[in-house]
């Protein structure tokens, strides 16, 4: 026979024995009912791996996406050729808690470049207000957010000008006059400052603790009905089918259940991500087009799951013996042996503990990963072990107990495969729960007092400090406002620079109490250790959008003072007289106002107040404990990892019921002649919840040293202490507990149809 022809008939072969297999998937004649019910469960188990592992590669994406846009509406003062600068002034001012940001733009010509979700830059008097501003200032809550918005809306903010659907985020049109920066493009470059090394290392161990338990999944959902399958198989042995041929009609099997678990996974995905906007991720929704993952991401999951499906199903049948005669994995099964099982171990200590993370580097990625995976692949690979040796010796106790212990000793893979999956999510929930634990004391800033929404800070253009002064004055019970210009020196050494204020007698006489106050004279507090020398020249200079420059201040005699400890004020305090020679006609004024009222709604009536003064004038009320970078990195994390958490612990509930039921549905025949000599459905019942008890216990221990280890490693990459909260790890353990009980309660209905009669029926 020629060689074209042996190609035709080995692939004929091939394609004969996977279409068997796929006959066999879906069912045919009286047999079809379970094969679908075979699928079905299969279907479900891998379908939900798929969704999370959708939604875990769509995080990244979403979060660059968001950044993106950020970047993208950030004003760029490199000038352009044939560009004609844009005036730009950011400002924001706040609702009940809500930021709202508002930028003042002045288009110099029609050259001008327009904001990203703009289609054109707003007239002066006119606003372009984003979905949720429009929505807020419509509804009745948006009240008292009106008179701030009162220009013509004359559009709307399109998707790439917002960071999320919940951006409160305006453009108003100004004049001339706007003294904003001058803008020639948007969109600044990406700029990472980078996560610091310890909430890198949280943050990687946390995805990996996440993620594994998913595939620990997708490999056990491909060995459901693995009995009924070897049966099947025994049976084609029967009729002259080949081990090769074997293999291949059970590979088909699996790609069946594979492929339509992709299915169904992308079909739940797409749905899901529509409730994207309604999901609160740092501050904010996302919108349904973030949450999308790369597309090689999505060929390596369409091809990593049905590969794992495959591999999984062809690990089973390795160690059963599939003759024509039966299946010789009926009889005592070979003990298992604990070599192998230690490796995966070994090597995830061996790579955390020679690992030190320092950056962000793609080496050390990889290498975190693949030690904290090794780890947790350990824990489903050593629970056969220990149930094997554990039940062993069990022989003794009551009906119930001794029905679980026997069929234990006979099958100890396929329960301890059941409670496999929660086992590693316990893990590793407890792992990060310490790490998160650990890096608290570093970056939690713990409960935040709250705001005292009764003393805020006044920002005013001098033009109009006397007007917002007598804006303000108006409200019952305000304390009055007295407004200091804020200027900053600079020494002959770059590091030093100093903050002084400047303000009329007035101002001096009420907040120093200088009641011999003279315009022209300098006043320096006794009580001050470091502060400008008499005779000393410095440039002066403001802020405005961009620090600016006033010209050189040659200080004049200081007049020593005592100043009130409860005054507050600079160490310094300057009469306008005293700066002559430099234009402070733009130095803006800050001063603070304090509400003698009680209502809540104070801060909001003294923004109304300044509403008129648009740019001219703010309002803010400060914040005692801003939170640095990393403290906000460290919140965003924890958040994101303790929710990711929702969906795996759903996904472990969902694989629980659905392996607890196949498992059932495969001892139909077994239940049913029990229940046929006599045993009452009730110890058969019992018998069910120890055989899912005794795997649950060896599961906790053994989740709960895993999740230590992992936990005490990661210690020592995020350089953090081992804080071990034994409390969470006991709620964790009962949850997993209760979990594994309730999957158990919700199965015994089928535990009672199972031990009917007709379930002794065979074919």
């Amino acid at each position: 026979m020629s060689a074209p022809i042996r190609r035709r008939g080995r692939f004929a072969a091939w394609t004969g024995d996977l279409a068997l297999g796929i006959r066999l998937a879906v069912g045919g004649g009286r047999a079809s009912g379970t094969a679908i019910a075979r699928l079905l469960l299969g279907t479900i188990g891998v379908g939900v791996a798929v969704t999370v592992l959708l939604f875990a590669a769509s995080a990244d994406h979403a979060i660059s996406q968001r950044d993106g846009r950020q970047l993208a509406g950030v004003g760029v003062a490199t000038p352009v050729a044939g560009v004609t600068p844009l005036s730009l002034r950011d400002d924001q001012t706040s609702f009940r808690g809500q930021y709202i940001s508002v930028r003042y733009v002045h288009a110099s010509g029609p050259a001008s470049p327009v904001p990203p979700g703009l289609e054109r830059i707003p007239a002066p008097g006119e606003t372009i207000l984003s979905p949720a501003l429009a929505e807020l200032l419509r509804s009745d809550a948006g009240t008292m957010l009106r008179p701030r918005f009162t220009g013509p809306v004359t559009g709307t903010i399109s998707q790439p000008g917002l960071a999320n659907p919940d951006d409160l985020r305006a453009y108003v049109g100004a004049d001339a006059s706007l003294p904003g920066k001058q803008v020639y493009s948007f969109g600044a470059p990406t700029e990472s400052a980078g996560l610091d090394p310890g909430l890198l290392a949280l943050l990687i161990i946390g995805i990996v603790s996440l993620l594994a338990p998913v595939f620990v999944f997708v490999a056990t959902s491909a060995r459901i009905a693995g009995a009924e399958r070897d049966r099947r198989l025994a049976a084609l042995r029967l009729v002259g089918s080949d081990l090769p041929q074997v293999r291949r009609i059970a590979a088909a099997e699996s790609l069946v259940t594979a492929a339509a678990g992709l299915v169904l996974g992308a079909g739940a995905f797409l749905a899901l991500r529509q409730l994207a906007p309604s999901v609160q991720v740092r501050q904010g929704g996302l919108f349904v087009d973030d949450v999308a993952p790369p597309w090689p991401l999505v060929v390596l999951i369409v091809l990593a799951v049905p590969a794992l499906s495959v591999l999984s199903t062809l690990a089973a049948l390795r160690g059963t013996a599939i003759e024509p005669l039966g299946v010789v994995r009926r009889t005592k099964p070979i003990k298992r042996r604990l070599w192998w099982r230690l490796i995966p171990i070994l090597a995830g200590i061996a790579v955390l503990c020679t690992l030190t993370v320092r950056d962000s580097s793609t080496l050390t990625t990889i290498a975190v990963v693949g030690g904290v995976a090794c780890l947790l692949v350990g824990v489903p690979a050593l629970l056969p072990w220990l149930l094997e040796r554990a039940v062993a010796r069990l022989s003794v106790g009551r009906p119930a107990f001794q029905l679980a212990v026997r069929r234990l000793q006979l099958d100890s893979g396929t329960p301890a495969r059941v409670v496999a999956g929660l086992a590693v999510v316990l893990a590793g929930a407890i792992a990060l729960q310490s790490l998160l634990t650990g890096q608290a004391q570093a970056f939690d800033p713990g409960p935040r007092p709250q705001r005292d929404d009764t003393q805020m800070s006044v920002d005013a253009d001098p033009s109009a400090g006397g007007a917002v002064t007598a804006a303000l004055a108006k409200l019952p019970g305000v304390s009055p406002l007295h407004l200091a210009q804020s200027v900053e020196l600079l020494g002959p050494d770059p590091a030093q620079s100093y903050g002084i204020k400047v303000a009329g007698c007035a101002t001096w006489r009420e907040l120093a109490a200088l009641r011999d106050c003279r315009d022209g004279a300098v006043y320096v507090d006794r009580r001050a250790t470091d502060s400008v020398h008499s005779g000393q020249s410095y440039a002066a200079t403001y802020y405005d959008e961009q620090q600016r420059s006033l010209g050189t201040w040659t200080v004049p005699d200081l007049i020593p003072v005592t100043v009130p400890e409860s005054a507050g004020t600079a160490e310094l305090m300057v009469t306008p007289g005293a700066m002559a020679g430099l234009d402070l006609s733009r130095v803006w004024a800050t001063g603070t106002v304090k509400a003698g009222s009680s209502n809540p709604d104070f801060a909001e009536a003294a923004r109304n107040a300044l509403a008129p003064f648009a740019w001219h004038a703010s309002l803010y009320v400060p914040d005692p404990f801003p939170l640095s970078s990393s403290q906000r990195a460290y919140l965003a994390i924890r958040a994101g990892l303790l929710a990711a958490s929702v969906f795996t612990l759903l996904l472990a509930g969902v694989s629980l019921l659905v392996l607890g039921l196949e498992q059932l549905r495969e001892r139909r025949r077994t239940i049913a002649m029990l229940a046929a000599t006599g045993v009452p459905v009730r110890v058969l019942a019992r018998s069910v919840v120890w055989q899912n008890a005794i795997p649950l216990v060896l599961g906790i221990v053994t989740a709960v040293v895993a999740g230590i280890g992992v936990a005490a490693l990661g210690a020592r990459l995020t350089r953090s202490s081992l804080v071990v909260d034994w409390l969470a790890v006991g709620v964790l353990s009962a949850a997993a507990a209760a979990l594994v009980l309730l999957v158990t309660v919700v199965t015994l209905p089928s535990l009672r149809g199972a031990a009917r009669l007709a379930s002794m029926r065979t074919e």
